[in-house]
């Protein structure tokens, strides 16, 4: 099966299920290393639209934690 990686410039839903009575922040890492800030706070409902404004990598991967508490997250490997 391949992966289908983020394009430049294509928008993207990134989707998720949480029990979080909150925001959360939405970041793209590679491993330690922050790549991008997608969202600083949004709404805690599941879905949110990202558009990469760069090439995106296959050791990259999506963390999105509450935006109360830093140590509550779940990651997605691209």
């Amino acid at each position: 099966m391949n992966k289908v990686l983020a394009k430049k410039d294509q928008p993207y839903l990134i989707l998720w299920r949480d029990n979080l009575n909150g925001d959360v922040s939405i970041k793209l890492y590679d491993g330690n290393k922050l790549i991008q800030n997608i969202s600083s706070r949004t709404a805690s409902d599941g879905v949110y639209e990202w558009t990469p404004r760069i090439s995106v990598k296959e050791s990259y991967f999506i963390r999105i934690s509450s935006w109360k508490d830093r140590n509550i997250f779940g990651q997605l490997q691209l």
